[in-house]
């Protein structure tokens, strides 16, 4: 499991990059999550569930900051 990415205040040259990032964290976290459920790896779940939050809010801060004039 990876950590969860951060969301840094960027500039228009940054968020292409930012968006990038976000894209991959996101396939990431669904091939994460395909394993865990075939593994059964209850324990593991709660940590996931943090991370998929987390990974959630900072997309939505990422997308808020591209359509930000």
């Amino acid at each position: 499991m990876r950590e969860p990415l951060t969301a840094s205040r960027t500039t228009t040259q940054r968020v292409p990059h930012d968006l990038t990032r976000l894209v991959y964290e996101l396939l990431d976290a669904h091939d994460d999550t395909v394993q865990l459920a075939h593994e059964g790896a209850v324990e593991e779940w709660q940590w996931h569930l943090r991370y998929l939050r987390d990974l959630q809010r900072v997309g939505r801060e990422i997308l808020a900051d591209t359509t930000s004039p």
